[in-house]
This record gives C-alpha cells, structure tokens and sequence, in this order.
C-alpha cells in the first residue's frame, strides 16, 4: 500500500470493461504519488483490476447504477490524497498532467488543465482553455464539455446526484478559490467522444433543459458551494450551455448526422 498519496484519482466505472484499462495506465503514468479509486457503478466487479499496481484500489459492485456522482461520492468516502482528481473511465491524461497541476493547486486550492476533446481515434475536435494562465467563469460559459482540475479534498463537499455534476462540483472549487484559478495549458485532459456513449445519444440531449433549470434552481437557492458573490456567475454559465443545447437540438432536427462537439465547434469558429 502507498503511504501519503498526494492525489486520490476517482473513476467511476459503468460498463467500462473494454475501456478502462486505458484510463488507469494513463493515471499510473504520472510522477506524483497517488492512489486510483475503481468505484463501480454497476453489479460487474472490476476486483481483478488491482492486480495492475498497488495504487489501484477497486470498491465493490452494487446492485444496479446509482449514476456517477453517488458513485464517485463513494469512492471520495475512502480516499485519503490532500487532493482529488476525476478521470472518466474512457477519457486518458497526459503523462505530465498531475506534476503540472499539483504545485499550482497546493497554493490555490484548485488548478484546471487543458481540455483536449477527441475523437475516439485520438483525432482532436476542438479545445477547451483558460486564458493567460488563469481559468475563471468565463471559461467555463463556452466550455461544453467537462473541464476538469485538481482541488483539495474536503470532507464536506460531495458531488450532487444531478446533471452535469462534475461541472457543478469544479464551478464550486472555482468559486471556493475566489472565482480564478491558475490554468496549465501542457496539463491536458483528453475527453473521448465514444460512438456510442450515452450523452450522444437523442434522448439525452433532448431532455437536458430540465436538468440545467434545476441546476440554475439549485445555484440561485443556495443548495451549493458557491457563494452569493459568484451565483449569478454560474448561472450564466448553465444557461449558456442550455441555449447551445437548444440551438443543437434544432440544428440535428435537420441533419441527424450532426454531433455536439462537433457542432459547438463550428458555432464557436463563426463567433470568434
């Protein structure tokens, strides 16, 4: 067992079997002492995947999903780094992605990395960064896509069983760490667009403006960590994405063809 990680790397895993193994060998990569929570969400158990390294620690199966942010709850339960890192089971981090982040998160508290957004061949649609070094609400406005960081671990935070978690719980780090964070371009995240997962799919995209009302319900009423000095902020930034949501929906109407990211992209080239 490794004494002291650093950082507690929290992947939930749902069905992903074929894939995560990549994920965990990109996390085994880096140079920072760590630990890597397996938290399954789903009755397969993933027990076999500590015999890769002594890092690795595996949670057990439950019965049937939860969805991710109880899952990854689960896991920040038993992790013990001074710091928490996600990574989604079929996303990858570059080599150097921790040793870049973690001195700029010991001072801040929090620190965000490069989002480099791929297809599943590794073929980059587009980008998401901060500016000058630094990451704020901004940023996240025209994100659309998760733009994850490191942030100290608090044993009073946990992520909400919502939509979009991941991307409420860093907009709470950011407003934790007074609304700008540093940015580390050469820390790169690549998120994987994988044919078939499930927020490609019509159903998901099409029902998704109830989930940004409620999260712009729960910001607004103070059921976050985000004080009264940024909410108006994130709000924003939550309704920027319902409207891009909105004008892609009507957009695939259309062209059934179309994909987000690669529509975003093209709504983003003709902006700028």
């Amino acid at each position: 067992m490794i004494n002291a990680p650093a950082v507690s790397v929290i992947i939930a895993a749902h069905q992903a079997r074929d894939f995560i193994n990549e994920a965990i060998g990109s996390a085994l990569a880096q140079d920072v002492p760590l630990e890597i929570l397996i938290a399954p969400d789903e009755p397969y158990d993933y027990a076999d995947l500590v015999r890769r390294d002594p890092r690795v620690r595996v949670l057990g199966p439950v019965p049937a999903p939860t969805g991710p942010g109880p899952a990854r709850n689960r896991a920040l339960a038993v992790a013990r780094g001074d710091f928490i890192a996600l990574l989604d089971a079929d996303d990858l981090w570059s080599p150097d992605y921790l040793s870049h982040l973690l001195p700029l998160a010991e001072t801040h508290g929090t620190a965000f990395g490069r989002t480099s957004i791929t297809d599943w061949q590794g073929h980059e649609i587009r980008s998401v960064a901060g500016r000058d070094g630094r990451a704020d609400f901004s940023t996240f406005e025209t994100a659309f896509a998760s733009f994850h960081g490191l942030a100290r671990r608090d044993p009073m935070r946990r992520w909400q069983d919502v939509l979009a978690e991941d991307v409420l719980f860093d907009l709470e780090s950011l407003a934790l760490a007074g609304g700008r964070t540093p940015f580390a371009a050469a820390a790169v995240y690549q998120l994987r667009q994988r044919p078939h997962s499930v927020t490609r799919g019509a159903q998901f995209t099409s029902g998704i403006d109830a989930g940004y009302k409620r999260l712009v319900a729960l910001v607004e009423d103070g059921s976050t960590a985000i004080g009264a000095t940024f909410r108006a902020a994130a709000v924003r930034v939550f309704r920027s994405w319902a409207e891009m949501n909105w004008r892609f929906v009507a957009a695939q109407a259309t062209d059934s063809s179309l994909t987000y990211q690669k529509f975003v992209t093209e709504i983003l080239s003709s902006s700028s």
